[in-house]
């Protein structure tokens, strides 16, 4: 049967968690992801966390996974306290969506179903794929999704709705880590040495007097004054430094302020060459070295190892790879077609998005990279054998846009409460649109007490 009421959508992020009903626009709750426990035991989330500073921050999610299962369930069962502008719903009453990313573990989908039907008790359980919400909300069922969130960038081939998990990378060259590169900038301009940089300069002058452990220091800076300072400071430079403007492909300008103002009034100035150079590190991070960070020199055979735009092409080489057979001529027509045709549909199909893709102008460098590199690593098809590949990122709406924004932002949320809107969708036939939700992307909770985890792991994998 049917549920009536509307699911509950929950996108557990890094940095943040974006919580809502399927029927909203926007997910109505966006907070933390961290947490603290107090003496009491008492797990504190959102809002809270910063009326203890003396607390310890944790974390819930690793490489963009949920690692930390103590504790997520409060994540969760704050998302349902807070809903409805607060009042709060029953997670007995609503069916429940999540995501989750490509490489997510069976253990840990089975810790997640497990969580929803016997601590949450949730009628209707669902885990969807992160990539595949994302392009969904486009309006594709084929194309390359390269999410660059907090945590974690990663790339995602999908094919007529079916991710092509043996060409799916992923590496932690993120905005956590554009972060260290803005961090180490600020305590250079500030004269400290790394790692040494006075964190009062960093904080509101409300959290300079009393008991404040480090990892709310840490975790306040990275959440407040870095994520301001990338938005308002930093671009992205398309062509990269040292390629000839000739060769750019997406040329646009981007003005930054000439200084950034900490908290305690100091303005620290940067020149646009400065501004521009710090996200260098998120496309080629071996060549821009923190000083107590290993960063590995890049390996042919590991992708992690790479930049964002190298990831894409490892993706996209991969890929050919997969498709086109074993010990096959790459010259034969028939394989060249097929899969010059898999080559446009991601060109054309192209979806950037996470929290990075809005720093200016870096979906316009990932295109460029892509473009200038492409020919040389794909030699053999018709669409790489132009002079220029011209790659237009998808969207909904024009680059700028408030719902642009929205949509990288919350793309995953967004995606995921459109497949499970078709739960409410009006329905008289046995073909309708909750039918195929149900067979498709639901668990029901009598199904999961007959089958448990194996159904689980069946039906997500």
């Amino acid at each position: 049967m049917v549920n009536s009421l509307p699911a509950v959508v929950i996108d557990n992020g890094t940095s943040t968690t974006r919580a809502g009903f399927a029927s909203e626009d926007l997910p109505s709750l966006v907070f933390s992801s961290s947490y603290s426990v107090d003496e009491n035991n008492n797990v504190l989330i959102g809002d809270k966390l910063n009326t203890r500073p003396d607390l310890e921050v944790m974390t819930l999610v690793d490489n963009g996974i949920v690692y930390n299962f103590e504790h997520i369930a409060k994540n969760w069962e704050y998302a349902y306290e807070n809903l409805d502008s607060g009042n709060g719903v029953d997670s007995k009453e609503h069916p429940l969506m999540m995501t989750e990313q490509t490489w997510n573990t069976s253990k840990n989908k089975a810790a997640t179903a497990q969580i929803a039907f016997e601590t949450l008790e949730v009628p209707l359980f669902s885990l969807l794929k992160s990539p595949l919400a994302q392009l969904y909300h486009t309006g594709r069922s084929s194309g390359l999704v390269v999410d660059v969130g907090a945590g974690v960038a990663s790339v995602t081939p999908i094919i007529d709705g079916v991710i092509q998990q043996k060409s799916c990378f992923h590496s932690k060259y993120a905005g956590d880590f554009a972060n260290l590169h803005a961090l180490r900038s600020i305590e250079a301009k500030l004269g400290y040495q790394p790692g040494q940089v006075d964190y009062n300069r960093l904080l509101p002058s409300t959290y300079n007097s009393g008991n404040v452990s480090q990892s709310f220091r840490s975790y306040y800076v990275a959440h407040n004054l870095l994520q301001n300072f990338k938005e308002t400071m930093l671009s992205v430079s398309e062509p990269p430094p040292g390629v000839t403007s000739s060769n750019a492909y997406y040329q646009q300008a981007h003005q930054s302020p000439s200084f950034f103002q900490l908290p305690d009034r100091t303005q620290i100035h940067y020149s646009e060459r400065e501004s521009s150079s710090l996200l260098e590190a998120l496309f080629v991070p071996h060549i821009y070295k923190l000083p107590d960070v290993p960063i590995p020199d890049p390996a042919f055979d590991k992708a992690h190892t790479h930049g964002i735009s190298n990831l894409v092409l490892f993706s996209l080489k991969n890929l050919e790879s997969t498709m086109v057979p074993a010990g096959g001529d790459p010259q034969n027509a028939s394989n060249n077609a097929r899969f010059n045709e898999i080559l446009r549909q991601m060109f054309t199909n192209t979806l950037i998005t996470g929290g990075c893709s809005l720093l200016p102008g870096f979906s316009d460098r990932v295109c460029g990279d892509i473009s200038r590199t492409a020919p040389s690593v794909l030699p053999n098809y018709m669409i790489t054998s132009q002079y220029k590949i011209y790659i237009n990122p998808l969207r909904n709406y024009p680059s700028g846009d408030i719902n642009d924004i929205f949509d990288k932002k919350f793309g995953s949320w967004l995606g995921a409460a459109n497949l499970a809107n078709m739960l409410n969708d009006a329905v008289e036939d046995e073909n309708g649109s909750a039918n195929i939700a149900l067979d498709n992307w639901f668990i029901s909770k009598a199904d999961y007490e007959e089958l448990g985890e194996d159904l689980v792991v069946e039906k997500f994998k």
